[in-house]
């Protein structure tokens, strides 16, 4: 072995690294994001979770319960419904994670020494939120019922150690606390997680449509395209439908298999979850194809749409990190993808149910992606070599 000739392989590799700006970013910048990725999706610390309050009871000491909730980092008070059905449209909607409910008479039947009920009703949807919030509200109510069964005995006139002696000897808490959770009972993380894989598999034919233009290039087959008078917008069009077209098709094959395969319960309408699907399907295309553009070989552009569809689908769209334990600026990250729209849009017609109404917003996001993508894509496309 030459230690000379293996020296000046070193110095030209690393001369290629350091011109080639695209290789030494990666290798400089890809183990960073790796290791802020991976601490996302393996150190959940879940925090500020939103939950909602419907106080019928509206007395000193059940604003006083809520306050003692709301004391930490782990809930923050979003919402105060004044009725039942706020209390739904605001868990069908998702900007509550949980709703507790103080009924009437709550403190009047804890001065009395009554049990006094309280219900907590959790969206399932997510069961890491949900046993979050399960936990906190527990927590906290456990500490709030200690704190009066303390005041009503310093009331009766007993020392300190008969109200310790006599805490401790109580066998029911003076607060009953009902847990409800809505549209997954037993909080089966399969039921959470197969619609959000549905929307990251569905990603996976975009990577075969980035490959288009970048195949053509690469075989010299787009010589014979720039030679026919078909026009840029014709050309663009033609590659995207047939795509589309054959990604919708696997769209019921997903679809029975979460369903009769594991057991996942469908509860929206299928005609407007394939519309939706479509529509999805149509907004990865216009950006694989936006991608294909700026793509030299057929191995550029399956890396960048692995980076934009895969790596976006699994850590940015709410699959493996909740929402819950993003910050903002990660969290208006997250939805610059399509994938996250989706899995929002397939969860909630899976687990919740939930029509247009409810989801014509995140349906808008992917139109506009779709739109703004495809008309870059025919702006930056120069029919020449």
């Amino acid at each position: 072995m030459n230690w000379r000739r293996t020296m000046s392989v070193i110095r030209k590799e690393w001369r290629h690294i350091v011109r080639d700006r695209t290789s030494f970013t990666l290798l400089m910048l890809s183990p960073v994001l790796a290791l802020v990725t991976m601490a996302y999706a393996f150190s959940i610390d879940i925090r500020e979770v939103g939950i909602g309050a419907l106080d019928q009871d509206s007395s000193p000491l059940s604003r006083q319960y809520l306050a003692q909730l709301v004391s930490g980092e782990a809930l923050r008070l979003e919402a105060r419904p004044g009725s039942l059905g706020e209390v739904e449209q605001l868990m069908m909607r998702g900007r509550v994670k949980a709703v507790v409910i103080i009924p009437h008479n709550f403190a009047r039947d804890l001065k009395a020494g009554r049990t006094a009920a309280l219900q907590v009703v959790v969206d399932g949807t997510d069961p890491n939120t949900a046993g979050h919030a399960i936990r906190h509200i527990s927590a906290h109510t456990e500490h709030f019922a200690a704190l009066q069964m303390s005041d009503q005995l310093a009331r009766t006139g007993a020392s300190q150690l008969t109200a310790a002696a006599g805490l401790a000897a109580q066998s029911h808490s003076p607060i009953d606390l009902r847990l409800r959770s809505w549209y997954n009972p037993t909080l089966r993380y399969t039921v959470s997680m197969l619609p959000a894989l549905v929307g990251v598999v569905l990603s996976v034919p975009a990577m075969a449509a980035s490959l288009a233009l970048a195949r053509e290039r690469e075989w010299g087959t787009l010589e014979r395209l720039i030679a026919t008078p078909i026009g840029r917008m014709e050309l663009i069009i033609g590659k995207l439908v047939p795509y589309v077209l054959a990604g919708l098709l696997s769209v019921p094959l997903c679809v029975a298999t979460a369903v009769y395969g594991y057991g996942v319960p469908f509860r929206g309408s299928l005609l407007l979850y394939l519309a939706l699907s479509a529509i999805f399907l149509f907004s990865t295309m216009s950006i694989a194809l936006l991608l294909s553009v700026f793509s030299s070989s057929q191995q550029v552009a399956i890396i960048g749409s692995m980076i934009i569809f895969l790596f976006s689908g699994f850590f940015m769209s709410g699959l493996l990190i909740p929402f819950a334990i993003m910050g903002p600026v990660l969290k208006m990250e997250a939805f610059m993808f399509p994938t996250t729209h989706f899995v929002i849009i397939s969860r909630g017609l899976f687990v919740k149910g939930l029509g247009l109404t409810e989801l014509y917003g995140y349906s808008l996001a992917l139109l506009g992606t779709g739109a703004i993508s495809l008309a870059l894509t025919v702006l930056l496309f120069k029919k020449k070599l």
